[in-house]
C-alpha cells in the first residue's frame, strides 16, 4: 500500500549539495511579470520501487525543471508542463533528493537556480495488498531486523505521513531515550508482550540529560518516551523509567510524556516512581485501554484530556497521590477512569509498609480526576484527596470526584467524608462520562479507541 507524506518545503532553500544559491529574481516593474516563486513541494506518494511528487502550481510559470538524485549521482532528470513527476523502478530503502525549479518566458527565469527540494527514502517493505498492517521496519536487539535501536526506527517515520507506519520491536530490552517529533504522525508502535518488549531509560530532572540546562527543551526532558504527533498507538509493551525517587528532591522522572497530540496505548505496562505519566499540553488526548500504569507522586498528571480505560493502576510507596491535574478552564473533563483496579503494594520500593493513598491534589487552574466503576485499593485513606499544590487552582471549577466505585471497608466509601473538595458525582452528571462525550473533539473515536491489528508473521 502506498503511503503519502505531506511536507511544506521553504521557498529559495539553499541547497548546499548543490553548491548553488537561490536566484532573488527581479523586481516587478513596468508590465515585466514576476518570477515565480519558489516551488513548494506538497506531496510525494513513495513504494519501495517507486515515488510520485506533486506540487502547487507556480503563477506566471511555463513549466518546470526537475532532477532526482541518490546522493551525488543524478537518477533522473526531465522537464514538464505538470506539477508532478512519478519515478519508477527505484531501488528499496535508498534515501532520494527530489530538486524543482520554475520557468517562464524571462530568460533570467530560464537560468533559475534550484530553488526547491524533498528527501525521502523509500520503503524497506510495502504494505499488505488487502490492507492489513504489517510492519513498515523491524526493530531486534538480536540484529534479526531492519534495526538494533528503535530511535533509528523512529527516524524513518515519513513526516506528514497520511497512513500508518508501523514499527514492530522485537522482544528485548531496549535502553533509549525516545522522541515521535510533532508532525511525524500516524504511527504504530507494536511490540512482543508486556514484560518482553521494555523500552527503558532511568533519566530524571536532576541527572543525565534532564541535568544540562544546555540542551534542547526536548532533550532534557526526564521522559523515556515522548510523543508529539497526531495518531500514535502504543502496544504490547512496557515502557518505564527506573530512577528512582529516594533523594528527596529533583526526582521528576517520567516514563510516558505526551506533549501534543492524540496518542493510545494498548496493553502495555508504563511503570516509573515520582511523575510517571505526563499529559503535558491542554490540547493533547491520551487514551490508555488494559494497561498497567504505576508510580508513587503525582504519578498520573497534567492539563491534557486523558482517560484509563480498564487499566490497573498500581501505587508503589506509601502517601502517594496518584494524580495531580492541571485542566484548562475551558475543559469539561480532565483525567479520568473507567472501569480501573486500584492497587497498592504491601511494602514499597523503599521498604515502607503502604498503608495509605489517595486518589490526587489539584496543580493548577481548575483541576479534574474522576473515577468512574472502579474498585479502590484497602489502603485507600478515607479522606481521599490530598490538598492543593498551589494557589492559583479555581476551587468553583475543581472536579474531584468518584461514581459507581467499589470499596474495600466503609470508611473508605463515605463520601460525604471525602475533602479538599472530594465528592460522588451525581448520576446525571455520571452519564456523561462516555468516551464520546470525553473526546468530543477527536475526529474519528473509534480509530483512537481501539488497538490496531497488525500481522507481525
Amino acid at each position: 500500500m502506498m503511503k503519502k507524506i505531506f511536507a511544506l518545503v521553504a521557498a529559495a532553500l539553499m541547497l548546499s549539495a548543490c553548491g548553488e544559491k537561490p536566484n532573488e529574481g527581479p523586481t516587478p516593474q513596468g508590465g515585466q511579470l514576476a518570477k515565480p516563486a519558489g516551488v513548494a513541494v506538497v506531496e510525494e506518494t513513495i513504494t519501495t520501487t517507486s515515488a510520485e511528487v506533486n506540487w502547487q502550481p507556480v503563477e506566471n510559470a511555463t513549466g518546470y525543471d526537475y532532477r532526482l538524485l541518490a546522493s551525488a549521482t543524478m537518477v533522473a532528470s526531465g522537464n514538464t508542463d505538470q506539477p508532478s513527476v512519478k519515478f519508477e523502478n527505484l531501488t528499496a530503502n535508498t534515501a532520494y533528493r527530489f530538486e524543482v525549479r520554475a520557468l517562464g518566458n524571462d530568460k533570467e527565469w530560464q537560468n533559475s537556480q534550484w530553488n526547491s527540494s524533498l528527501e525521502f527514502t523509500t520503503l524497506l517493505r510495502d504494505q499488505a495488498e488487502d490492507g492489513s498492517l504489517q510492519p513498515s521496519v523491524i526493530v531486534a536487539a538480536d540484529g534479526s531486523g531492519d534495526y538494533t535501536k528503535v530511535a533509528d526506527a523512529i527516524g524513518r517515520i515519513p513526516k506528514n505521513n497520511q497512513n500508518p507506519f508501523v514499527i514492530y520491536v522485537k522482544e528485548g530490552v531496549y535502553k533509549e531515550k525516545l522522541l515521535i517529533s510533532k508532525g511525524y504522525d500516524n504511527v504504530v508502535l507494536v511490540g512482543d508482550g508486556r514484560g518482553k518488549t521494555v523500552i527503558t531509560y532511568d533519566d530524571c530532572q536532576g541527572t543525565y540529560n534532564g541535568a544540562d540546562s544546555s540542551l534542547p527543551e526536548t532533550q532534557r526532558r526526564s521522559y523515556t518516551l515522548r510523543v508529539e504527533s497526531q495518531g500514535v498507538a502504543i502496544m504490547d509493551m512496557t515502557i518505564e523509567n527506573t530512577h528512582q525517587n529516594n533523594t528527596g528532591s529533583g526526582d521528576q522522572a517520567m516514563a510516558v510524556e505526551v506533549k501534543y497530540g492524540k496518542v493510545s496505548f494498548f496493553d502495555c505496562d508504563i511503570t516509573g516512581y515520582q511523575d510517571t505519566f505526563l499529559g503535558r499540553d491542554d490540547s493533547a488526548r491520551v487514551y490508555v485501554k488494559d494497561s498497567l500504569v504505576e508510580g508513587n507522586v503525582d504519578f498520573i498528571y497534567g492539563a491534557s484530556v486523558m482517560v484509563f480505560d480498564g487499566c490497573q493502576i498500581n501505587v508503589n510507596r506509601d502517601g502517594a497521590a496518584i494524580t495531580a491535574p492541571s485542566t484548562s478552564a475551558n475543559a469539561p473533563y480532565g483525567i479520568v477512569f473507567l472501569d480501573c483496579d486500584v492497587t497498592a503494594d504491601e511494602m514499597g520500593f523503599n521498604g515502607a509498609k503502604v498503608n495509605n493513598i489517595y486518589l490526587g491534589r489539584a496543580w493548577h487552574y481548575a483541576a479534574k480526576s474522576v473515577w468512574v466503576r472502579c474498585k479502590m485499593a484497602a489502603t485507600l485513606n478515607a479522606d481521599g484527596w490530598m490538598a492543593n499544590m498551589n494557589d492559583d487552582v479555581a476551587e468553583a471549577s475543581k472536579i474531584f470526584a468518584e461514581w459507581g466505585c467499589t470499596y474495600a471497608d466503609s470508611a473508605d466509601s463515605d463520601l460525604t467524608k471525602r475533602k479538599n473538595g472530594g465528592r460522588a458525582l451525581t448520576d446525571d452528571e455520571a452519564a456523561g462520562y462516555t468516551l464520546a462525550n470525553i473526546f468530543a473533539d477527536v475526529d474519528n473515536l473509534e480509530a483512537f479507541t481501539t488497538k490496531p491489528a497488525v500481522k507481525l508473521n
